[in-house]
C-alpha cells in the first residue's frame, strides 16, 4: 500500500472516531445512574441511556473509524517490510500512534539501501 493510502485511511479513521465522540456525548446526556457503597468499594452502575440511539451510532462509528485506521496502519507495516526499513518498522509496533502520525506525513519512500537520486553513481 502506498504512503498516500496508509495517510488516508488512517486520517480518515481518526476523524470518524472524533467525530463519533459527539454523539456519544449526546447519547449519554440524560442518563440514570446508581452508585452504591459495600464495604469500602463504590460501584456506579448505568440504569437507562439518556438516548440509546445516539449511543450505538457512536459506538458503530467507532467500530469503523478503527477498522479504517487499523488498515492504514497496516499498510503503513507493509509497505516499510517491503522497503526494509526495519527501525521505522519497529517504531511503528512499538510507538504506533505518534509515529504513525510522523510516518504519513515524512516517513520513508525509498528503499533502505538505496541513495537518493542526486547522489546515485554514475557508470
Amino acid at each position: 500500500m502506498s504512503k498516500a493510502n496508509s495517510r488516508i485511511l488512517y486520517l480518515v479513521g481518526v476523524g470518524i472516531c472524533l467525530v463519533a465522540t459527539i454523539p456519544l456525548v449526546f447519547g449519554l446526556v440524560g442518563s440514570t445512574t446508581t452508585t452504591t457503597a459495600v464495604n469500602g468499594v463504590v460501584t456506579t452502575q448505568l440504569i437507562s441511556f439518556g438516548n440509546a440511539t445516539l449511543f450505538w451510532l457512536a459506538i458503530g462509528m467507532y467500530i469503523v473509524g478503527g477498522i479504517t485506521a487499523f488498515v492504514g496502519y497496516i499498510g503503513a507495516l507493509i509497505k516499510m517490510a517491503q522497503l526494509e526499513q526495519w527501525l521505522w518498522l519497529i517504531l511503528l509496533l512499538v510507538f504506533s500512534g505518534i509515529t504513525m502520525l510522523v510516518y504519513i506525513f515524512a516517513g520513508p519512500e525509498t528503499h533502505a539501501g538505496s541513495l537518493p537520486p542526486t547522489y546515485a553513481r554514475s557508470s
